[in-house]
């Protein structure tokens, strides 16, 4: 096989310094934007990633960091990447935001030369010689600076999404490479590549699944003769190969159960067979948007109608027809037009996972990130022809290309910063997605999450879950969620009895809610209601039975109602699960204290305050237990530190909250506030006797 002459190596540096200068530019006032929706449970509060180290266990570990599914493999190449930026930098967003616009311009290069390879391979029979660096420049270009790919980069939990597609479009390049190569051990090496890229782009996102076909639509569409018998067969042994692969993939993330996504529509507004007929819908959208990609057409949010039948909306049987004449369209120009047939074919296969029969909610931009990796491949092929084709002919109208050109780069690259305003906080996102979803139930609801739990700004918030309440939801625990954060408010503000109420209704939608029965049982525990709340927690239990917070909450409820012996047993399951854990060896430490067993009852009360000297729970209960046992010596030091503990004057309307509160241990109060008081008289004395110096004498 000839090769044709590589482009020089200063071209490539150059389009590799563009991509990064042009890239960094236009994301250049993202380096802050906040966190937002699902990046709090995936990162923010998700302790499996919350990592300490980086020896190998602690980096291992957080491969398996679903939260609430501690033992179950989830994505773990972007979760191992989150892990290392937490110990790097907790929740500062920059180091998020530094690695995401890191992957999105490699991916952007990989794209570069993969078009540059592309337009040399056997099919194309050199009819792009000498255009091949600006085509692959232009497309490249125009794909990474388009504002569509906005929720993709900035939106920091979505790094699933965009290094999939890295290591998807790395493993494209390398399998071209692969059979463009001679020398068989070069090439046994680049197959290699190709199938690890693929396996680390599996470990991103499962739609990465898709590569195999990728790969088929390369092979046909740019090395294979369609002419002939053989190619033919070729192909039908390619594409049953790939038809058996995805459906081992689909089989091992669905854990043998090929049909488990149905019983996620019972969460969804739409059936099965009115998503099929929604999603043409959706596709079309999504094209319309990826080519006039202005600020104004892109949020976090859509208000997208169901289709309930081909002619509702009018436009669901225009939409499916309009997606299969594109389909046909990329078919019938798979010997003629291949690179306008690899574009389009290589958008719809994408989608396949993401907009077919799975039960995600119906639009999400971020979508678009592999799909569109090629749609302005033909563009610029169109683009690279007329440039071309006026050069030396007609002056004005080259300088006209040119000029459109250039204007074309910066109106999409100052759409793309535009658009990155909107994710500065979640106010910002989700006033824009107010604005531009106005019948939707999300962006009120999550709005008032901010005002709620970020600025406690409760009235407003209210408010808006109310607000929220009669729009359209894309799930329906979105509505509990909002009744949750309603009932939140009610508790924040001390009325209990309305929080309860809020929390019934949430658990009559969501009856699987964990947060929503926890608080439920904290409400009713303020409300010193200890039956309905030992209940609800036992509910709870049954959804998590080897939750430390849930064991520890069941034994203090039972340490509440007296039953200490059932009580030291919850506390003890929660250290056999979390040795050392403060909360239970406290409650240990006081139960025992209550049942009278005093130096078992120091024992675990000094542990947790040689960790934790200024815990007041536990140096009060020292303080009970030593005056119990005699020792006044003792007693008198950890009085002496909790007088350092809590300033002077806070400190009586410290014990009255601690001494009234339910939802913190009983403490014993005759013996140890008639203690207290006398060291404070003592106190107060010496300050008394300590005399101000006289005028003269030495301060």
């Amino acid at each position: 096989m000839i090769k044709k002459k590589d482009i020089s190596c200063s071209r490539i540096i150059f389009a590799f310094t563009l991509l990064f200068v042009l890239i960094l530019l236009v994301y250049s006032n993202t380096f802050y934007a906040s966190w937002h929706m699902d990046d709090f449970h995936n990162i923010v509060y998700n302790p499996g990633l919350h990592i300490k180290d980086l020896q190998p266990s602690s980096l291992i570990g957080s491969f398996f960091s679903l939260l609430g599914q501690s033992n179950e493999l989830y994505r773990p190449l972007p979760c191992l990447t989150f892990a290392i930026n937490w110990y790097l930098g907790k929740e500062n967003v920059v180091g998020y935001h530094m690695v995401n616009i890191t992957i999105h311009f490699l991916t952007a290069f990989f794209l570069f030369l993969t078009v540059c390879h592309i337009l040399r391979l056997p099919n194309l029979k050199g009819r792009y010689h000498g255009n091949e660096y600006f085509i692959a420049l232009l497309a490249a270009t125009l794909w990474a600076i388009n504002p569509i790919q906005t929720q993709a980069v900035t939106y920091i939990v979505q790094r699933m999404a965009s290094l999939s597609t890295m290591f998807y479009i790395l493993s494209i390049f390398l399998y071209i490479k692969g059979r463009m190569e001679n020398s068989f051990f070069k090439k046994s090496i680049l197959f290699f590549a190709c199938l690890l890229s693929f396996i680390l782009a599996l470990a991103s996102k499962e739609n990465a699944a898709t590569l195999p076909f990728a790969l088929i639509l390369v092979e046909i569409i740019f090395f294979q003769d369609l002419n002939q018998v053989k190619s033919k067969k070729t192909f039908g042994l390619a594409f049953l190969i790939g038809v058996l692969l995805l459906a081992g993939i689909a089989l091992f993330f669905m854990h043998g159960k090929p049909l488990s996504f149905l019983e996620e529509y019972e969460k969804r507004p739409f059936t099965l067979w009115q998503r099929l007929m929604t999603e043409p819908r959706v596709l079309v959208f999504y094209l319309s948007q990826i080519f006039y990609p202005v600020p104004t057409r892109l949020s976090i949010e859509h208000d997208f109608s169901i289709s309930t039948s081909l002619i509702d909306p009018w436009t669901t049987l225009l939409s499916i027809v309009f997606v299969l004449l594109l389909i046909a369209l990329g078919l019938s120009q798979i010997k003629k037009r291949q690179i306008l047939c690899f574009g389009l074919l290589f958008f719809f296969l994408n989608h396949l996972i993401e907009s077919s029969i799975i039960s995600l909610e119906l639009v999400f931009e971020h979508r678009n990130y592999l799909p569109s990796l090629f749609l302005f491949f033909p563009v610029s092929v169109i683009i690279s022809w007329l440039i071309n084709n006026y050069f030396g002919v007609n002056r004005f109208m080259f300088f006209v290309l040119v000029f459109f050109v250039i204007l074309l780069i910066i109106g999409l690259g100052s759409g793309t910063y535009v658009r990155n305003m909107a994710w500065a906080t979640e106010k910002t996102l989700w006033e824009d997605a107010m604005i531009k979803a106005p019948e939707s139930g999300r962006p009120p609801h999550n709005l008032a999450w901010g005002y709620y739990d970020v600025s406690g700004i409760y009235d407003r918030a209210m408010e808006l879950y109310k607000r929220s309440f009669p729009l359209k939801w894309s799930a329906r625990h979105y509505k509990a969620d909002a009744l949750y954060g309603m009932g939140g408010i009610y508790y924040k503000k001390g009325e209990y009895e309305k929080a309860v109420k809020l929390y019934k209704e949430a658990l009559k939608i969501n009856p699987k809610d964990e947060m929503a029965h926890r608080q439920f049982t904290l409400s009713l525990i303020k409300l010193g209601i200890w039956d309905k709340a030992l209940e609800e927690i036992d509910l709870l239990l049954l959804l998590r039975p080897d939750n430390v917070e849930n064991l520890n909450l069941k034994g203090f409820i039972l340490l509440k109602q007296k039953k200490l012996k059932d009580a030291i047993f919850y506390f003890t399951t929660c250290l056999k699960q979390s040795p050392n854990s403060r909360k239970p060896m406290t409650n240990i430490g006081v139960t025992l204290g209550c049942m009278g067993e005093y130096e078992r009852a120091e024992w675990f009360l000094r542990s947790v305050n040689a960790r934790h000297p200024k815990d007041i729970i536990t140096l009060l209960w020292l303080i009970e237990t030593n005056l119990r046992t005699g020792d006044k010596e003792d007693a008198d030091r950890y009085m002496d530190n909790l007088f350092a503990s809590v300033q002077a004057g806070q400190f009586v309307s410290t014990l009255k909250r601690l001494f009234e509160g339910n939802l913190v241990v009983p403490i014993p109060q005759k013996l140890l506030i008639g203690s207290i008081a006398k060291k404070l008289k003592e106190k107060s004395e010496q300050i008394v006797q300590h005399k101000a110096p006289q005028s003269g004498q030495p301060g």
